[in-house]
Order: C-alpha cells, then sequence, then structure tokens
C-alpha cells in the first residue's frame, strides 16, 4: 500500500472521529493521492450521530449543510472540511432528489453508493479500504469505471455523466468501455439535470488544467450535442479544440477566455447558461469584437477598442488572436501604451467637467461633446494631453 501522508489538521480530525466512533476519508483526497497527484478538499464520514458529532467539533463552528443526510461542516484553523454520516441511498425521484436514506455503521455499505471505483476508497488512518477490488485495480491502471450498473448509478444522478467525463479528462484516465457505452446509452438523460447544476459541472470541466481533454470527451460521447448542439457543430470547422489545448493550465480566471473560445460563433447558446451580467457582457464584448483588430492595426485603433470594450476584455481578444495567428506587432503597440500610460478613457484627460462650467459652458451635452473631442484628440496623439492647450481650443471654438 502507498503510504498516506497526512497534513496535521486531517489527521487530528480523522483521530478525533476515530475516538468517539469510526472515522474516515473519502473520496478525492484518496483518489488523487493514489493517482500521484496533490489532493485539495479533504472531505471525512463517519458512524457517529449527528447531535454528537456537533457537540465534538462545537469549537470549530460546526454549521449543518444537510442535516436530513448527516452533514455538518467545520471551520478547523482557517478551512472548511465536510463530516458526513456514513448512509446509503434508498430511493431518488426522476430529478435527482432522494427521496429516502438510510444510515449505516459498515463503510463498504456507503462506499456502494458513490459513483466511480475510483472515489468508492476509505482511509481510516491505518488502512485503506475499497468497494471492491476493481477499486484498487482501477487505480493502479488509471481507469475510470461506474460502481455497479452504470446505468443505473446515471439514471440516479445523470450529472454523473459530466462529473466522470471531468475526473478522466483532468486526471487523464482512460474510461473503461462498458462506462463509455452506459454514457451514449444513456446521453439523453443529461436533458434531466438542472441548467445550474449542469453549468456548475461544466464550469469545473473548464477551469481544470487539462479542460481540451474533458471538451474532447464531452463531444466524441454526445453530451455536447445534448447540451450545445450548435457549439457541437463549430468544435471542429473553428479549431476550438486546438485553441483550448493551447491554453491548458490558464489560470481558473480565465474562465471567461475560454467560454469566449467555445461560443465563438454559436452565442446564441450563451443564453442556454445562467450568467451573471458582467460575465455576460465581457464574453459579448470579445466575441462582437474580435474581428475589429487586426495585426496591423494601429495604436490608436488599439486604444479606440480598448476605450469600446475594457482592457481586460481586449487582453482576451489578444490571448486568442495571438493562438493562431502573428500577433506580435499588436501585442508590442499594446504594452507600449499601457507602459507610457497613454491616455485612453475620459477619467486620464487632463481636463474635467469642472473645467469646463468654469469656462461658463452649462449644458451638460456640449460639456459631454467637448469632452469627447478632446479625448479623440489626445487619443490620435497623447503629446496633446494637456490641460492649458486642450481649453484653450475649448475656448478659442465658443468664440
Amino acid at each position: 500500500m502507498k503510504k498516506i501522508i497526512l497534513t496535521k489538521d486531517i489527521e487530528m480530525i480523522l483521530d478525533v472521529l476515530n475516538k468517539f466512533g469510526k472515522g474516515y476519508i473519502v473520496g478525492g483526497y484518496i483518489r488523487d493521492y493514489l493517482l500521484g497527484l496533490e489532493p485539495k478538499d479533504c472531505d471525512f464520514c463517519t458512524d457517529i450521530e449527528y447531535g454528537k458529532l456537533k457537540e465534538i467539533f462545537k469549537d470549530y463552528s460546526p454549521k449543518e449543510i444537510g442535516k436530513a443526510f448527516g452533514i455538518i461542516q467545520i471551520d478547523f484553523n482557517g478551512k472548511k472540511y465536510e463530516i458526513a454520516k456514513l448512509r446509503k441511498d434508498i430511493k431518488f425521484t426522476n430529478f435527482r432528489n432522494i427521496l429516502e436514506i438510510e444510515f449505516v455503521e459498515d463503510i463498504k455499505e456507503d462506499l456502494k453508493r458513490r459513483d466511480f471505483t475510483i472515489n468508492a476508497i476509505a482511509f481510516n488512518g491505518k488502512e485503506l479500504i475499497y468497494n471492491s477490488y476493481l477499486g484498487k485495480k482501477d487505480i493502479e491502471n488509471r481507469i475510470l469505471r461506474f460502481v455497479g450498473e452504470g446505468e443505473e448509478r446515471i439514471k440516479e444522478d445523470p450529472l454523473r455523466i459530466l462529473r466522470g467525463i471531468r475526473i478522466a479528462g483532468e486526471k487523464e484516465l482512460i474510461i473503461f468501455e462498458s462506462t463509455k457505452q452506459d454514457i451514449l446509452k444513456c446521453k439523453k438523460e443529461i436533458k434531466r439535470v438542472a441548467i445550474e447544476r449542469v453549468q456548475d459541472e461544466f464550469f469545473k470541466i473548464l477551469k481544470g488544467k487539462k479542460s481540451s481533454n474533458s471538451i474532447m470527451l464531452l463531444k466524441s460521447l454526445g453530451i455536447l450535442k445534448e447540451l450545445f448542439p450548435q457549439t457541437n457543430r463549430e468544435i471542429n470547422e473553428n479549431n476550438i479544440l486546438n485553441k483550448l489545448k493551447k491554453i491548458d493550465g490558464y489560470k481558473n480566471e480565465d474562465l471567461i477566455l475560454k467560454l469566449s473560445i467555445i461560443f465563438l460563433k454559436s452565442q446564441k447558446e450563451l443564453e442556454i447558461l445562467k450568467l451573471d451580467n458582467k460575465t455576460k457582457k465581457s464574453i459579448l464584448n470579445i466575441i462582437n469584437n474580435i474581428d475589429n483588430i487586426n495585426k496591423e492595426s494601429s495604436s490608436y485603433e488599439i486604444k479606440k477598442l480598448i476605450l469600446k470594450i475594457g482592457i481586460d476584455d481586449f487582453k482576451s481578444i489578444l490571448e486568442i488572436r495571438k493562438l493562431n495567428e502573428d500577433f506580435l506587432n499588436v501585442i508590442i503597440k499594446f504594452k507600449k501604451i499601457i507602459k507610457d500610460k497613454e491616455p485612453i478613457f475620459l477619467k486620464d484627460l487632463l481636463i474635467s467637467g469642472d473645467d469646463l462650467i468654469r469656462l461658463g459652458i452649462k449644458d451638460g451635452r456640449k460639456i459631454k461633446k467637448y469632452l469627447d473631442e478632446s479625448l479623440e484628440i489626445v487619443l490620435k496623439n497623447p503629446k496633446f494631453n494637456i490641460k492649458e492647450y486642450l481649453l484653450k481650443r475649448i475656448e478659442e471654438d465658443i468664440i
């Protein structure tokens, strides 16, 4: 057995659970450790009764996040951990609402309800406990396989399709052939899942360091076609997979960049997603203005586009354009604009509305007109951003 090294905090929580009952680390933390990857969130399960569990961890801000399922969240040295009661799921609705559960004492009963064999592993601080011999075998061979009957697992919760594809793509696992067939057979089930849950999993895919792998699996297994039919058609035609592969590993904040690449030619399907206004505006800025600049664009044209859509969205356009073409000329000009702090926005002008009011201009429309004209002058030549010069021009125009 590969030795599991725990952090001091995780070891302490596990020791407390084993002191008052049985405690286990379950799921992704153990899976990633055994796969040779850096584990992230750590979840626990236990046979300790819910009320007693809250009492044991009363000094660590225990918070109910699923009383019906016996789940609490604690804050241990500034980090949040979930602790769940061992259970088995008995009955589901068509929309993945669990109608009935049963709390159990045996960890193996709990592992049976897990989605994939590589997730159906527990560690009690001394030994690894697998749902079956397949868990150990699949970890060793880096295989993704459903626990038990794949069709049944999918019908319990069709989101498991997306979750499996995300895990396989991100961890570079081989999807077991029978698991592939189960997904292909049940792919239409994904439409039963609320778009908010689909979106959450889809965004996790895009934030992963191997998002292109997962998008390729979504397409090859027919899931992308079920969710975004037009985007599915555009994937090959617009070289989307290659573009995503080039930016694999970008920081999580580049979700907007990846969404812009994926929906570049199918922006109507953005309406399917529940995006906040700021995110949606940025994506549409990028998509609608990506062709409004070329590798011969002047500094003036660059600044005009930045004025229209903002610096961050302009940077995203640069990132996309440079994936398939030589955009060094524009990048150099952009960097010079930023380095020299060339005026781009009205706030960069060395005159303001107050200056124009002091000149005797009271009409708000005229104030805006003169400020816009002054900005146009300094966009073309930043050397003219001189207060005296700009005010003198306006005075002469008034006279």
